[in-house]
């Protein structure tokens, strides 16, 4: 164990060395020398909380760590940015250990990749496990839903996990209904913005007992709404913890209190992260005032509609998925005013190769209302993203092709007036993020840039 910890902590002292990332390689490295080195550091901990799913996965657990900070008798361990296979929970071990192997802490929250569930659970003491969603996502990675859903039941037949489950999504209710854990929901309560029609490619449409198409009363997105069965007993079960979107923030409802959690993060989907966050606080015994103090703490993390302060605004989104896809879409869409859209699209391992996903997204409903005046294409798949807004029915007038991101981040803020969305697949957002804080820097200097014309 001991020469599989210092390879794989001489590897990070190299990354650091080389400006480099490299969040996953010091774990890959350790594993490489000792095989079991997670299950035997796991052993060290008292208590592990995991956040599966989708979608939301980094974003939940960042605010429940900002959470979870806030307790003074508890330091935990987290893979923070959002390394959440085997090697990359690995490596936040090493970065959580010293040379000799032993743990500075107790207690963990971590971010698992669904595929990767049945590989860690069995080596870490887990109490909880909070599942976010279950939607369609890199086919030729994941496959199709069902496949998602059988290692998710295959990871949690441990009956002492207490299972925190989105009650809304069918097929999360599903899978927490085929394990032995004992569950606890939340929910979302009927809003403003609640769907009583749905034309979008809806994962889980259809009832997984008997196969029975389910009746909805109202939807949120995807799939996720008020549903029942009309064929069979399955419906959406009766929540915990109930969340009202607000103006400010959300409301978090339980049988025996109401709170309002203030938060500046955008979106529905997001919300839905700070419900799941809130939601698994509350089983730690945490109140409402130290939730409060970790939603405030929290920052989005990159690519979280993560907004860089600058002329222009600029908002960075990572989009790998058709309902990921369509929440940015959404949340983009109730920005009111005119605006330019960069969308850069790589089909790189870590992206996918298969991007027909880009026709399962519905730029058909958003794309001509986002009131851009000018879509922006980029990555390696620029051209098949063109074709894509093209056939949503944006004029191709409006519609520029330029495969290199640095090229397509100065057309982006060209319009100085105008905020610049960028919706870019993993590859690209570090190096768009990397194009956007050279390009913030350099306004610094010379802050009466002349626009591009």
């Amino acid at each position: 164990m001991i020469l599989g910890i210092w390879a794989g902590k001489l590897t990070q002292l190299l990354l650091r060395l080389l400006k480099r990332r490299g969040t996953s390689l010091p774990g890959l490295v350790a594993l490489k020398v000792a095989p079991h080195l997670l299950r035997t550091l796991g052993k060290q901990l008292e208590s592990c909380i995991l956040v599966t799913g989708t979608n939301g996965k980094t974003t939940t657990v960042s605010l429940l760590r900002e959470i979870l900070r806030h307790d003074p008798e508890h330091i935990w361990i987290s893979n923070a940015e959002g390394a959440n296979m085997t090697q990359g929970i690995t490596a936040c071990f090493l970065q959580a250990c010293n040379v000799f192997g032993r743990l500075k802490a107790k207690h963990a929250v971590l971010e698992v990749d669904e595929a990767t569930m049945p590989q860690v659970v069995p080596y870490l003491p887990v109490t909880h496990v909070v599942i976010t969603n279950v939607f369609r996502d890199q086919l030729d990675r994941y496959g199709e839903v069902d496949g998602t859903i059988q290692k998710l039941i295959q990871a949690l037949q441990d009956a002492s996990v207490h299972l925190i489950a989105n009650g809304d999504d069918p097929l999360v209710h599903y899978v927490a209904m085929q394990t032995n854990c004992r569950t606890s929901y939340y929910a979302m309560e009927a809003h403003s913005r609640i769907l009583k029609q749905h034309q979008q490619i809806r994962d889980g449409a259809f009832c997984l007992y008997c196969g029975h198409e389910l009746e909805y009363e109202y939807f949120h997105y995807g799939q996720m709404g008020l549903y029942r069965c009309p064929h069979c007993d399955f419906a959406a079960p009766v929540p915990m913890f109930r969340g009202m979107p607000q103006q400010e923030g959300l409301e978090i409802r339980t049988d025996e209190q109401e709170f309002l959690l203030r938060t500046h993060i955008r979106g529905l989907y997001n919300k839905y992260n700070v419900l799941a966050a809130a939601s698994a606080a509350l089983l730690q015994e945490i109140g409402a005032e130290g939730i409060q103090k970790g939603i405030s703490a929290y920052q989005p993390m990159q690519g979280r509609m993560q907004i860089f302060t600058g002329t222009p605004l600029r908002i960075l989104n990572l989009i790998k998925n058709p309902t990921g896809c369509n929440s940015v879409l959404q949340t983009i869409d109730e920005d009111p005013g005119r605006k330019t859209v960069c969308v850069a699209i790589n089909d790189y391992d870590a992206d996918g190769r298969d991007v027909s996903w880009l026709w399962d997204s519905d730029f058909e409903t958003y794309a001509p209302g986002l009131q851009a005046k000018r879509f922006i294409c980029s990555g390696t798949r620029a051209g098949d993203m063109a074709v894509r807004l093209k056939y949503a029915g944006i004029d191709p007038a409006l519609i520029t092709v330029e495969p290199n991101l640095k090229s397509a981040h100065d057309l982006a803020i060209q319009d100085t007036n105008l905020p610049a969305y960028f919706m870019t697949t993993y590859t690209a957002l570090f190096p768009m993020q990397q194009i956007i804080e050279e390009g913030l820097k350099h306004d610094e200097k010379t802050p009466h840039r002349a626009l591009i014309s």
